[in-house]
């Protein structure tokens, strides 16, 4: 039987309008703890029924956007992990699991970016963006947002990561240029 934490229950109905399925998911995921990668699907079913979302639209969604691939898929996917779902892939939880280096989280989020065909782009040029970074390393290196926010200006000033412009939270994170020898 899943216990739904009604504190975080009722932080959530404060913005459950604009909360879909993958929003929920990305959301317990990030403050509801469990055991392993992703979230049981009836927690997230059982927030659902909490919150009194209409649940044959819910169900609808969630099941939508539910694949078994096992690498990034484009779209708002969410990803089976046993009986668990994750905003992240499998691959992403299994090489990522045990670190917490960015540098590793922007190598392995970059490789879901793809160039349009025929069109060729420097790798360098790439980043993740700040946001997405922070909560990628807060849901699979599970630690909480402040520590990932420390770890990201701590690694940016090791040289390990690149953003040219540290306070501006729309920059993108880099990995640093490669010197040709």
């Amino acid at each position: 039987m899943v216990s739904v934490d009604t504190d975080l229950a009722d932080e959530l109905s404060h913005h459950d309008d604009d909360f879909t399925a993958r929003d929920l998911v990305q959301y317990l995921e990030r403050h509801h703890p469990v055991e392993g990668p992703g979230v049981p699907r009836d927690l997230v079913e059982a927030y659902a029924d909490e919150l009194e979302y209409d649940r044959e639209r819910f169900d609808t969604s969630l099941d939508g956007r539910l694949t078994d691939a096992q690498s990034w898929q484009p779209g708002d996917r969410l990803y089976r992990i046993g009986e668990n779902v994750s905003v992240y892939p499998p691959s992403w939880h299994e090489r990522l699991a045990d670190t917490t280096d960015l540098s590793d989280y922007v190598d392995v989020m970059l490789e879901s970016v793809r160039a349009p065909e025929g069109v060729e782009v420097d790798r360098s040029d790439l980043g993740v963006s700040q946001a997405d970074l922070l909560t990628a390393v807060e849901i699979i290196g599970e630690i909480d947002r402040g520590e990932a926010k420390n770890l990201l200006k701590s690694q940016r000033l090791e040289g390990s990561i690149v953003l040219y412009a540290f306070q501006n939270p729309e920059e993108l994170v880099r990995l640093p240029r490669e010197e040709s020898e």
